[in-house]
């Protein structure tokens, strides 16, 4: 069975659409169908997402039949990689110009960063007695006991480069405007691996990215996953950069903060260790082709130098702020959400907390806008989607969905889906969804007829929820519980049920003033 069928498999015991999927991972519709097909293949920390969603492992999930190593698969039509063309140029200007990256296999020629402490592990008779020739590697123990490792450069063979490696997914392969380039990704479990593939006079490949979260691979300071903050500080000390938490999802691995390795020396290859509770998360090596040697220089916002062991916040700076609008503010709050594991409780409830309160204020349109040109519908039934999947809400987020019912740009389409929100804050709490009707949701007051319509316009499509919700009005009503004015509320409410059931809409009053 592919990755892809597998995806499908998983979503669908779960009972849930691609469109849900999607809006759990942070991703689109059309991503998720493109899985499922197997026309793309999702990148580590999706496949991490994956797995925790369907609750089984990574290594279960992209499982595949194992194929013969020697097999190369054909580049395949999918999306270029961001600027394929200037990392295919240099790269090739810096192999031949015997830069940093042939450097690595050269064992006679200084290496561009100072060379990692002796590494014991590569003076046993037992192994291979070649060691990396930088920091910028990760070293591992294959199935036959033999230690291997792969460092950032151009390779002396091509991939597996001469280790053990084998594909645990379908590799995927990009064809760039360079054409004797393609790029690849080959997950290989334990490790992602990103190469470029160049076809010219000779045949040659470069590594561009490696990735981990194992604790089984290490970098040639002994660093790796479940490593302890003190082992990372007394490996690198003062060479690292503390930065702090990625504001809007994260890379490879959810974590609190991440150093980076670069010293100036190392030119464009840089170490990321993630941290996670004290303790490594993963490691991530990456050659950005087109940065400087001050790329991941502290710049006292996000990024900081080291002193003692500790981040050096003593100059800390401000980054200036931008005046966002509330539209603004949801989509910045639903991404977080959607897309950031990583989120203490605090941070979740003010995510949430934006998205409800401003949902009376904001523009759908624009909302649409801010998502993606070619679709911006999918960003707007996502916020909806994610509205109406709630499993809990406050009286308060249940006014907020009511007085929304309004708000800029829901029309067509997106009134339909919006009654389902209605319809969802209806059923979970039917008394409180009345109640609220009375209160002021400001100088538009059409907010309660579209709400209560709304409601139940769409409740008629659940009989079980909208038969339990009306015994919940009838028995309130009846307790004397509601004032007077959520009395005619609860008697209106009852009236529009019962007239979507008939679809029969005509001459409805808008207002318990209007009942007979």
């Amino acid at each position: 069975m592919s990755l892809g069928e597998k995806i499908g498999q998983h979503r669908r015991s779960l009972g849930i659409s691609q469109e849900e999927l999607g809006a759990r991972l942070g991703v689109s519709r059309q991503a998720v169908s493109k899985w499922e097909t197997n026309a793309a293949t999702p990148d580590m920390a999706n496949l991490i997402a994956l797995a925790r969603e369907f609750g089984v492992s990574v290594a279960e999930l992209t499982e595949t039949p194992e194929r013969p190593k020697e097999e190369r698969r054909p580049p395949e039509n999918l999306r270029l990689f961001l600027f394929p063309i200037l990392i295919v140029l240099l790269t090739l200007a810096l192999f031949a110009a015997g830069g940093i990256l042939r450097a690595n296999f050269q064992p006679d020629t200084p290496p561009p960063a100072a060379p990692p402490p002796e590494d014991t592990a590569f003076s046993d008779t037992t192994v291979p007695t070649r060691a990396p020739a930088t920091d910028f590697a990760l070293i591992w123990t294959n199935s036959d006991g033999y230690k291997e490792f792969l460092e950032l450069g151009v390779q002396e063979n091509l991939f597996p480069f001469g280790t053990s490696l084998e594909l645990t997914a379908p590799e995927e392969v990009c064809d760039t405007d360079f054409r004797a380039a393609t790029v690849h990704r080959a997950d290989c479990g334990a490790l992602l691996v990103e190469y470029t593939h160049i076809e010219e006079d000779s045949t040659w490949e470069a590594v561009t990215g490696i990735s981990t979260i194992s604790s089984g691979i290490r970098t040639p300071r002994g660093i790796c996953a479940g490593s302890t903050k003190a082992d990372v500080t007394a490996a690198y000390g003062g060479e690292l950069v503390y930065c702090l938490k990625e504001p809007y999802g994260y890379t490879l691995v959810p974590h609190d903060y991440y150093y980076i390795y670069h010293p100036e020396a190392s030119y464009t290859l840089a170490l990321y260790i993630y941290m996670r509770d004290g303790l490594v998360a993963g490691l991530k090596l990456e050659d950005m082709l087109d940065a400087g040697s001050d790329f991941h220089a502290p710049d006292n916002i996000s990024r900081f130098p080291m002193k003692d062991g500790e981040p050096d916040f003593s100059l800390r700076e401000e980054p200036e702020r931008e005046e966002l609008n509330d539209t603004q503010r949801v989509y910045i709050a639903f991404n977080q959400l959607a897309a950031n594991n990583n989120l203490t409780a605090e941070e979740q409830y003010a995510c949430r907390r934006d998205i409800f309160t401003l949902l009376p204020d904001m523009d759908w349109t624009e909302l649409g806008r801010m998502g993606t040109s070619e679709y911006p519908e999918d960003t707007i039934f996502a916020l909806m989607d994610w509205l109406s999947r709630q499993d809990t809400y406050t009286e308060s987020e249940i006014f907020w969905i009511q007085t929304g019912s309004t708000a800029k740009g829901i029309d067509g389409a997106y009134a339909e889906s919006y009654d389902y929100v209605l319809s969802r804050a209806f059923f979970y709490n039917p008394a409180a969804f009345v109640r609220n009707l009375t209160k002021d949701g400001g100088e538009d007051e059409t907010w309660r007829f579209h709400a209560a319509f709304g409601a139940a316009f769409d409740g008629v499509w659940h009989p079980p929820e909208l038969a339990a919700a009306r015994k919940t009005l009838n028995d309130t009503l009846s307790s004397g519980i509601f004032t007077e004015e959520e009395s005619g509320w609860c008697r209106l409410m009852l009236l529009y049920l019962d007239a979507a059931e008939r679809e029969d809409f005509e001459g409805l009053p808008h207002s318990p003033s209007e009942l007979p």
